[in-house]
């Protein structure tokens, strides 16, 4: 590898040695491991950008949003001190093995944090805030002016306490009612230690964040600045610590217990960043991605604990626990207009094998009108494109085919693939699927750093199944599920239905052990602690010529989707790579191009005239607008008024499902058969079928207790199970069977419900 160095500029400042606690790695030298880090992002990263001054400046920019991602703790004094030291030369003190920067602006934000909690509980302590006013405090602060110094800081945290302190205040007041409406004191809900004032709440949540910042070592401080700059480079490049190495090897044991979810740290809260497929969060369906956990209670005996600027190991802890016990989350759900709503959702704990997450399918017969047989139709699921890579046992390709098999084998007569919430997995394995619908031919295009375009193609002459296909894919939908779904629709295979596009990760990376690339004559503690580099080297295209970066795959026919308005996506990450194009493949289209224009404009009627895409798309666009105006009130009277006013509404449309959902399923009795397949009953020669959607962890959803208000206004369940973007999805289906018999055929829209849900 070369190795680059240039010429250390004299220092620009006196830099104090850092107040870290003891490092627990003793000697190791850790500007040492970020010029290797550093040489490896450079030399191997796709876009090869060599580390000079324009990422000199990026870097400093990303690391100081890192720590302090509004703009709260610096000022622009501070700000204006780390450009003119290190806007263009951070390049140069890393590759001269030294991190003193990464040091410097880390031990002034610990100083700032120090000197502002002292602040908060002086001003918490002395000052009197009525909520009377008619002033507004800012949501969100990433893209707001740094103070531009103490004073115009101490002038902005006024404001942000006093909406912190409002939104704990509104929380009482929700507390408060709730528990007379059960005829009980409040302690008697949160524990005798469980009423706290707003101001102690707060200020505990600030004095824990600063005990945090000072519990970092070198390591961790390192680790900030080195992750900053893979960051630089796009989303998906990262640098993992030794510790977080060896954490995540802890965890792969193929087995998770706790309740299934990815977390990360924003603003203080727990952020929602995925849930586990089959897992108990995901079975429970209350808790929802980019939801916000602020405190974790251990089942109905035990109190409320304010989890706010937590260490997030320490929040992870707190989640996971035994087997079969109970844990209470309150969170801020994501589409809260703020944050001072919140909800309490109960979880039983539970060990998630793999076997949660394998495929598995559905045989959906719809009775035909006038009773005149049924519509077999099958549905498969597919949470992600799992491989064994050591053994080569498991294989979703496999496990689909032997579904479909037994599919085919009831004379369906269409078939939906269920691609929502897949965030991917092996690539052979997205190809191999693929092969499953197509006879064979190309399926995917990679290009690397050097322009080498190669391309992987299903080596399957003939197709399991050709008959007609809808795949199903949402905003989750992500890298091998995007190369599938692209696949499918250049050749005009299949009917893509869903969110306006898929997430849009375009990019192949690799994971390398730094230490590997370090000479062995280095000190031995220094290539123990080197951590692991995963950088991106590779785009994948579609055989269109078009990439699944960025833009993903925009479905043929696209339904309304709360993940509209939400910042999922490769467009909603920082450094993201451009979308382009390379030359088309040659391929032959599929004999029967589905009729899309027909199929189109008839889900078009039937999703205008749903009510509940409708509530989809009335919800975007309040939570677009609240979003966009980035301010609350902070008058007490003001929010109690919004806050009523929204659970009304909230009231009154689940009063109307309510009405609405009894007649329809009123009208379609006796409409559906399900039938359930899993890879443990797939062969068995009787499988028992039901009457309507309902799942396991339909009837065993837990909720949580004493919620009478939130139970009142908690919707009720969807007819028959059977949710908006399922039902729609049967419905082009059905059409795409019709159009298929019938080329010519004309008439209103068909499908399981011309009303719809």
């Amino acid at each position: 590898m070369k190795i680059k160095r240039k010429a250390k500029f004299a220092l620009l400042s006196l830099i104090a040695a850092p107040a870290f606690s003891s490092c627990s790695s003793g000697a190791a030298d850790y500007g040492e491991i970020g010029q290797w880090v550093a040489n490896l992002v450079q030399n191997n990263h796709y876009s090869k950008t060599d580390f000079e001054d324009e990422v000199s400046q990026k870097l400093l920019d990303t690391y100081i949003d890192f720590l302090d991602s509004n703009r709260l703790y610096f000022t622009q004094v501070d700000i204006d001190r780390f450009q003119r030291a290190y806007s263009t030369s951070l390049d140069d003190y890393v590759f001269d093995g030294s991190l003193e920067p990464a040091r410097d602006i880390y031990e002034t934000y610990s100083k700032r944090v120090e000197a502002r909690v002292a602040k908060i509980e002086k001003t918490l302590a002395e000052h009197e805030f009525t909520f009377d006013g008619d002033g507004t405090v800012e949501k969100r602060r990433k893209e707001s002016a740094w103070p531009a110094d103490e004073a115009a800081a101490d002038a902005l945290w006024l404001k942000i306490l006093e909406g912190q302190l409002l939104e704990e205040e509104l929380r009482l007041v929700a507390q408060r009612e709730r528990a007379a409406e059960l005829g009980k004191e409040l302690t008697e809900i949160l524990g005798q230690d469980g009423v706290e004032t707003p101001k102690d709440k707060v200020l505990k949540r600030y004095s824990r964040f600063q005990r945090s910042l000072s519990e970092n070592d070198e390591e961790e401080v390192a680790n900030f600045f080195l992750s900053a700059l893979t960051m630089v480079y796009d989303p998906h490049s990262e640098y993992f610590s030794k510790s977080e190495l060896d954490n995540f090897r802890t965890g792969m044991d193929n087995s998770l217990v706790g309740i299934g979810a990815l977390l990360s740290m924003e603003d203080g809260t727990a952020k929602i960043q995925g849930l586990v497929v089959g897992g108990p969060a995901h079975k429970g369906g209350e808790l929802q991605n980019n939801d916000r956990i602020i405190g974790v209670q251990q089942g109905e005996d035990s109190e409320m604990v304010d989890i706010m600027y937590m260490k997030l190991n320490k929040v992870v802890e707190m989640i996971r626990g035994k087997v079969g016990t109970e844990v209470i989350l309150k969170v801020i759900p994501a589409d809260a207009p703020d944050d001072s709503v919140t909800r309490e959702i109960s979880i039983i704990r539970e060990k998630v094998d793999l076997k949660e997450n394998l495929a598995n399918a559905e045989l959906i017969e719809i009775k035909k009108p006038g009773g005149a047989g049924s519509t077999r139709i099958g549905w498969i699921n597919l949470n992600s494109f799992y491989a064994d890579m050591e053994t080569g046992k498991t294989a979703c390709s496999r496990d689909v085919r032997r579904l479909l098999d037994r599919l085919v084998g009831q004379d369906i007569e269409g078939l939906v693939v269920d691609l929502r919430g897949n965030g991917g997995g092996s690539l052979d394995e997205a190809i191999n699927m693929t092969g499953l619908f197509i006879n064979e031919g190309p399926v995917v295009q990679a290009k690397d750093s050097k322009n080498r375009i190669t391309d992987r193609s299903s080596r399957k002459r003939w197709a399991v199944y050709d008959g007609p296909l809808v795949v199903l894919t949402d905003r989750i939908s992500a890298s091998a599920s995007e190369i599938f779904a692209a696949a499918l629709q250049d050749y005009g295979r299949a009917v893509i239905v869903g969110d306006a596009s898929t997430f849009g990760k375009g990019t192949v990376q690799t994971v390398m052990p730094v230490a590997q690339f370090m000479p062995s004559i280095l000190d031995l503690e220094t290539r123990a602690r080197a951590g692991a580099l995963k950088v991106t080297i590779q785009k994948f295209y579609r055989i269109a010529g078009g990439s699944t970066q960025l833009k993903g795959v925009e479905p043929d026919i696209v339904l309304p989707s709360y993940n509209d308005e939400a910042e999922i996506g490769e467009r909603h990450l920082d450094n993201h790579l451009p979308y382009d194009t390379i030359p088309k493949m040659d391929y032959e289209l599929f004999d029967a191009v589905p009729p899309l224009a027909e199929l189109s404009s008839r889900s078009a009627v039937r999703v205008a005239a749903s009510p509940e895409f409708s509530y989809i798309r009335e919800d975007n666009a309040r939570f677009k607008e609240l979003n966009d105006r980035n301010a609350v009130s902070l008058n007490l009277e003001q929010r109690l008024a919004e806050n009523k006013s929204e659970k009304e509404r909230r009231r009154e449309r689940n009063t109307a499902r309510k009405e609405r959902f009894s007649a329809i399923e009123e009208s379609e009795e006796g409409l559906f058969r399900v039938t359930r397949f899993t890879l443990d009953n797939v062969d068995d020669d009787s499988v028992p079928s039901a009457d309507n959607f309902k799942t396991d962890e339909d009837s065993t959803m837990i909720r949580a207790k004493d919620k009478t208000e939130e139970l009142a206004e908690k919707m009720p369940d969807y007819p028959h199970f059977l949710e908006p973007a399922k039902r729609e999805a049967i419905n082009v289906l059905s059409d795409l069977i019709e159009l298929t018999k019938h080329p010519v055929a004309q008439g209103k829209p068909n499908g399981a419900s011309p009303e719809g849900s």
